[in-house]
């Protein structure tokens, strides 16, 4: 390749700039610049899946043949480069993430109201919205909790009652929450086909199989 053509591909896929510096500021972002900055980041990552989709790829697939040679049928050299941007990417998410939990508290302690009290409505005071998925189903055992949820293989989680990409301390978490809610509904949040779909997931033994869910779940 030449370094002509390697450039415009590195360009084509490089990280937008200005996305970069401000994710380099992020610490000293009010919450509303956060936010603005979560929904850019957000927006970057689709591209890149999206990019991935088009050649028939995803963040683990692999670039090379059985013989040890790299494929010829995709651009590896193109999806190494995305797949080294989205890593950073939702690196970076995860910390905004945590930052924002931060200010979130601080402002809900400066704020000298009841719990049960409406917020005031600014940007400052909206719920997270999480849409990166950070696990995907490999497995639905037929008539188990997860297949009367209606969850198929290859969904992507988003969330599990609260767990999701900032808190799932690689997928301990779903592990706990499941074991304490026990016959109780959790909501689900999951990406299938391009589309952010909801249901409802009741962890239960009451079923011929093994476990609470009756599926295998995978880091992303």
């Amino acid at each position: 390749m030449e370094e002509k053509e390697l450039s415009e591909l590195l360009a084509n896929v490089r990280i937008d700039p200005s996305l970069t510096s401000r994710t380099s500021q992020m610490d000293s972002l009010k919450l509303s610049e956060l936010m603005v900055l979560k929904a850019d980041i957000e927006a970057q990552l689709e591209k890149y899946f999206s990019a991935l989709k088009e050649q028939g790829v995803g963040m683990d697939s692999s670039l090379v043949t059985p013989d040890g040679y790299p494929r010829s049928d995709v651009d590896v050299l193109q999806i190494t480069v995305i797949r080294k941007n989205v890593n950073m990417l939702k690196n970076d998410l995860n910390h905004l993430l945590q930052i924002s939990h931060v200010l979130l508290n601080q402002h809900f302690e400066n704020m000298n109201v009841k719990t049960n009290q409406k917020t005031s409505g600014n940007n400052d005071d909206r719920t997270i919205q999480y849409t990166i998925p950070f696990a995907f189903i490999s497995e639905v055992v037929p008539g188990s909790p997860s297949d009367k949820a209606e969850l198929q293989v290859d969904d992507r989680l988003i969330s599990i009652g609260g767990v999701h990409a900032a808190n799932h301390s690689k997928l301990q978490n779903i592990q706990k929450i499941v074991i304490m809610n026990e016959d109780k509904p959790l909501p689900v949040r999951f990406l299938r086909d391009g589309q952010i779909l909801t249901t409802s997931l009741a962890p239960s033994r009451n079923w011929d199989g093994r476990g609470l869910l009756g599926c295998r779940i995978q880091e992303l």
